[in-house]
């Protein structure tokens, strides 16, 4: 698995992380923190060198902004922390080709 599989799979798992918190078991600070989780996986895109997705990270802004002054932004920020530095720390670690 590579760095961008694995930000596609954090993305999908906050994506269901907020339908399970919307419908299943209401949680403001869950859906907040699934919501950190799916725009921080997709903030970043891996290829080559990771470079920042601008649509992905102009709606992680708004919605910290938002988050600061009615929400929950410690748990929005360490679900945005886990989406986008998880694989960025996989990247970093992976063995260079040759």
């Amino acid at each position: 698995m590579d760095a961008n599989r694995l930000a596609q799979a954090l993305s999908l798992l906050g994506v269901a992380g907020y339908a399970y918190f919307l419908w299943f078991r209401p949680s403001q600070e869950g859906i907040a923190l699934a919501l950190g989780l799916a725009l921080g996986g997709a903030a970043v895109a891996y290829g080559e060198r990771p470079f920042l997705v601008p649509l992905f990270a102009v709606l992680y802004g708004g919605i910290l902004f938002l988050q600061l002054f009615y929400g929950h932004p410690w748990a929005f920020l360490l679900g945005g922390l886990l989406g986008a530095g998880l694989p960025y720390a996989f990247y970093r670690l992976r063995k260079p080709r040759r």
